[in-house]
């Protein structure tokens, strides 16, 4: 979703008598004459229930309302700098602190109000679910529509847990992990694997992540971040996928920190990749939809909603990275860990493919026989019929115990087309599917129609059609069986022909023969997996069973 912070990066403000600028216009000019790529400000306007001027006894910049909020909105508009808020959540009085952040985000020109909840009794430690949760809904309804509020919290270890974050969650819109590094070392390790654990934790709440970052020095020892880490910070945020950042604080940040915030080039910086000379495993996602972890582990904590991978996707693995762990082989790639097959079951999910890239993906274009002469339909997978007859025509030594393609029925006599673009590979009786079958080749995939008659007679590498006619429905089998296999060199994977198909097709023959009685998905009390036309498994050619008969 579309944030005020995106590609941005921003200064917090405390307080005025924080700085050595004695006027906003003075403090304003510092930041664009040292970090001219600063896209603005964000301005602590209050305490609990309090107004920031309680704790600041620098007049011309004290915030004791909303007009002297607008002062500052007009004196950093004048200089091409968004005004963001900032408040420190408290919940000592839940209306009156309602108050005056709502007051303060009804501000004309103010972009957004960022939350700090942090943990400890100095702060919102030891308040109610409750408290949070009045406060986080009286706030987003107090605020104007559409207004955009973000919570500023420390991601690490039960602090998420302890500011009841799940109360906040439905209320903002980005959230902002504090990534004070120096400070959590004591002054002894750089910023990155901060950082990493940051977008780690975030990641799972499917929101944009503002990371703050840390300019100043770290209290303990009393050293500055180093320049070289200032600059690291926000270059490593923008590549593990960070929206904006912003840095605490102006105040404590000198000359060696806005030269180094001054460097960084929101809108020139890569992603995050694997470094050119690492050795790659190259895999092809061969399940509908295939998860991303922080670690190989099933623990919802590990989970990275927002990076799910889909069908067909291609993806490069660091190829040292191969792990055994709870019942699956993981490999490491760019946006996090991924399962390659369910080691128990058998089922692949994600295909070696690095002897030989895909050809770009197709899908037909036009059903292999027209809809309105078919009678009846048999869908992929784990269906009623695999269930009840699989074992007498040898679904557990061939497709795992499942129906391996999809299943065109007709008495008889009806064509049966390519439906795509393709390089015809084989027609006769000579292998499975009798009493004939046809093979055409599309890129790495085999496409095989199965149980007709009269097949096509065609020199081996002739191009084929979508029109072209491979044969007809045979009246003893009384259907065509249609299989995709990938990597025709070892055809060892079949794959579900409705995902080759466009939505109009689906759709279309999912209204007619829709997965009902004897041509359902079957489950069971004992079974409840893949019992939609999509959510079947990529069925290993020989491998060991996995459906309700395993």
């Amino acid at each position: 979703m579309p944030t005020p912070f995106d590609k941005r990066i921003f200064w917090i403000h405390w307080s005025g008598s924080a700085v050595g600028e004695n006027t906003i216009e003075e403090l304003v000019e510092t930041v664009k004459q040292f970090s001219p790529n600063v896209a603005g400000i964000a301005i602590k306007t209050s305490d609990g229930e309090d107004w920031q001027a309680r704790y600041d006894d620098k007049a011309a910049m004290e915030i004791k309302g909303p007009d002297d909020i607008l002062t500052w909105t007009k004196a950093l508009a004048r200089r091409g700098l968004q005004t963001y808020l900032w408040h420190v959540v408290r919940g000592r009085n839940v209306q009156g602190e309602i108050n005056v952040v709502t007051a303060a985000c009804r501000v004309p020109g103010v972009r957004a109000m960022i939350l700090d909840v942090e943990d400890g009794a100095l702060y919102f430690g030891g308040q109610s679910a409750a408290t949070a949760r009045a406060l986080a809904s009286g706030i987003k309804a107090g605020a104007p529509p559409g207004f955009h509020l973000a919570l500023n919290f420390d991601a690490r270890g039960n602090h998420p847990a302890n500011i009841h974050i799940n109360e906040w969650l439905p209320n903002v819109q980005s959230l902002h992990p504090m990534v004070y590094h120096w400070h959590f070392s004591e002054g002894t390790r750089g910023p990155t694997t901060y950082i990493e654990e940051a977008m780690r934790v975030c990641k799972q709440w499917n929101l944009p992540v503002v990371p703050m970052l840390q300019a100043y020095p770290d209290p303990s020892s009393g050293t500055r971040v180093p320049e070289d880490d200032v600059l690291t910070a926000g270059i490593y945020s923008f590549q593990k996928g960070a929206t904006g950042i912003s840095y605490f604080r102006l105040g404590t940040a000198g000359t060696a920190e806005f030269r180094a915030v001054s460097k960084i080039n929101p809108n020139n910086i890569p992603p995050d990749g694997l470094p050119p000379d690492t050795q790659k495993r190259v895999f092809q996602v061969v399940t509908p939809a295939l998860n991303v972890r922080t670690e190989p582990s099933t623990e919802p904590r590990t989970l990275l909603p927002s990076e799910q991978l889909r069908m067909g996707e291609r993806v490069e693995a660091i190829a040292t990275s191969r792990t055994e762990r709870v019942g699956f082989i993981w490999w490491q790639h760019r946006t996090g860990w991924s399962a390659e097959r369910n080691l128990s079951t058998g089922e692949v999910l994600m295909a070696d493919i690095s002897q030989g890239l895909p050809a770009p993906a197709f899908v037909f274009q036009r059903l292999p026989l027209d809809l309105n002469t078919m009678k009846w339909f048999y869908y992929y997978g784990n269906t009623v019929f695999a269930f009840l007859y699989g074992r007498a025509n040898n679904y557990p030594g061939y497709s795992q115990g499942l129906h391996g393609g999809l299943d065109f029925g007709h008495p008889g006599g009806a064509p049966v087309y390519a439906g795509v673009n393709g390089i015809f590979d084989y027609s006769g009786n000579e292998r499975a599917f009798g009493p004939n079958r046809v093979d055409v080749i599309v890129g790495n995939h085999l496409i095989i129609y199965g149980h007709v008659a009269n097949p096509i007679r065609l020199a081996r590498g002739t191009p084929v059609t979508p029109d072209t006619i491979v044969g007809y429905i045979d009246n003893g089998a009384k259907h065509m069986h249609l299989e995709i296999r990938y990597d025709k060199s070892n055809q060892n994977l079949i794959l579900n022909p409705l995902t080759y198909m466009t939505n109009q097709m689906f759709n279309e023959l999912n209204t007619k023969f829709p997965p009902v009685g004897d041509y359902a998905f079957y489950r069971s009390s004992r079974w409840e997996r893949w019992l939609t036309p999509f959510d079947q498994p990529t069925i290993v050619r020989g491998g060991p069973v996995i459906g309700p008969t395993a």
